[in-house]
């Protein structure tokens, strides 16, 4: 099962995530231990204040009146407020019930022990708080239920909730956007090392990249240098040896052709030096396009408005000796002032590769057609013997020939043809030609 690469978006989302909620975790947990903690001092102080308010209020009345019950009267409804029923108060005289709230008679006959207790009145939580002055035999008992408090830290807890409930989705949705446009820029240098052709080695530009991704982009130019370096000395050595080739070659041509002649009478003798003679054009060939490649390579490309029909025309025409050879019968219908942007040079090299491929394999006395359309798409078709589907995706690699028949080739002329198309945005396809033979297309991609 092929692992999948890790996605610094997620990353980036995961490692601010994690210690976005675990810290709202903490601050609610914090939140509500100290809220309740505050409730808890607030609402306890301020029952000890109403139970002291109590006493001040009522024990002259109590005391003067000895243990007479105190009546409340009637409650006004329009002054009434919904905690009333959450809170109550008694006040004994000499262990006698002396006044209560509405509420309290609920209570009955509990009696809370001094201080503050939490108790149980149909089956609700109720804190009570107990004021005793022996002195004066005075028992002031306050009380209200826990709902009150539960009320407040929840409307205090989901003070905090629902605006990070709010807030974290737009934190996240933030913390996504930015990680996408603060890798944008990487985006962009994959895009332009990937679009790059495989032999433009110069350096990346540094412009609005990120500070962290810098020193990645240093490292790929040092090795672009390297690359280059490398490929430079084998382009030098390929170029070298072409040069240092020609000669000897020249010279082994010329003195088998002067040996031939000297052998003529002797029939075997001059077969012999015809086939080292054929040899020597094989090698000589061979040079010529290494030289061919090695130029190509080492130089760079001027392009400018390019009149391929001229050029079509005229590789035609520096060919004429090897269609005479061949009795090859040409047929033409090649579209006037058909303009592309490119080199001219490598154009007429790419064009002579193809038409010379088609004459070269053709039988003698066949037949070549050279098509050319106003959109600037060739077409060369021949009766020779073809390519199986396995040799047409293999003959545009180097030193790869398919051919059987023997015919003079280094195997670099597809590739040569290959590479120039590459750099002109240009595609070659090989297919096959009724009834027999190869269909060489070129076509423009842009």
């Amino acid at each position: 099962m092929k692992k999948t690469a890790p996605s610094l978006k997620k990353q980036l989302l995961i490692w601010i995530s994690f210690p976005v909620l675990l810290a709202g975790f903490i601050t609610a947990v914090m939140a509500f231990a100290f809220s309740w903690h505050e409730i808890e001092e607030v609402y306890d102080a301020q029952m000890v204040h109403s139970a002291k308010t109590l006493l001040q209020m009522t024990e002259h009345e109590i005391l003067e009146n000895g243990s007479a019950t105190i009546s409340l009267g009637g409650e006004t409804s329009n002054l009434q407020h919904r905690y009333e029923r959450k809170m109550a108060f008694r006040i004994w005289h000499k262990d006698r019930l002396v006044t209560q709230s509405g509420i309290a008679t609920d209570f009955g006959d509990l009696q809370a022990p001094p201080g503050f207790s939490d108790q149980t009145i149909k089956g609700k939580p109720w804190r009570f708080f107990v004021y005793i002055d022996p002195e004066k035999n005075l028992r002031i008992e306050t009380s209200e239920r826990y709902a009150i408090r539960y009320e407040l830290i929840w409307q205090l807890m989901m003070s905090l909730i629902i605006p990070a409930l709010i807030f974290i989705p737009i934190i996240f949705v933030s913390v996504w956007l930015g990680a996408r446009k603060a890798l944008r820029p990487l985006k962009s240098l994959s895009r332009a090392v990937d679009t790059r052709h495989s032999d433009d080695l110069t350096a990346i530009g540094i412009d609005h990249i990120p500070t962290e991704v810098i020193p990645l982009v240093h490292a790929m130019n040092r090795l672009l240098r390297r690359m280059e370096d490398s490929f430079h000395r084998e382009r030098e050595f390929t170029d070298n040896a072409a040069h240092e080739l020609r000669t000897p070659l020249a010279a082994m041509k010329t003195q088998t052709q002067v040996l031939a002649k000297k052998l003529g009478h002797y029939q075997e003798g001059r077969e012999g030096f015809e086939n080292l003679n054929a040899t020597i054009d094989r090698a000589h060939h061979l040079v010529e396009q290494l030289l061919d490649l090695a130029r190509l390579q080492n130089q760079t490309f001027e392009m400018a408005d390019t009149d391929l029909s001229e050029c079509l025309r005229q590789e035609i025409h520096n060919l004429a000796f090897l269609i005479e050879q061949k009795q090859t019968q040409l047929d033409l219908d090649i579209a006037d002032h058909v303009i592309v942007r490119g080199h001219a040079d490598s154009l007429s090299l790419l064009l002579r590769n193809l038409i010379d491929n088609a004459i070269k394999y053709s039988p003698m006395q066949g037949r070549v057609s050279i098509t050319l359309t106003p959109s600037g798409t060739l077409q060369i078709r021949d009766n020779g013997p073809g390519l199986s589907d396995k040799d047409k995706d293999s003959v545009f690699d180097r030193f790869v020939r398919a051919d059987k028949t023997g015919q003079t080739g280094s195997g670099l002329g597809l590739s040569i043809a290959g590479w120039i198309a590459r750099m002109h945005h240009m595609t070659i396809q090989l297919s096959d030609n009724a009834p027999q033979g190869l269909c060489v297309t070129l076509t423009r991609t842009m």
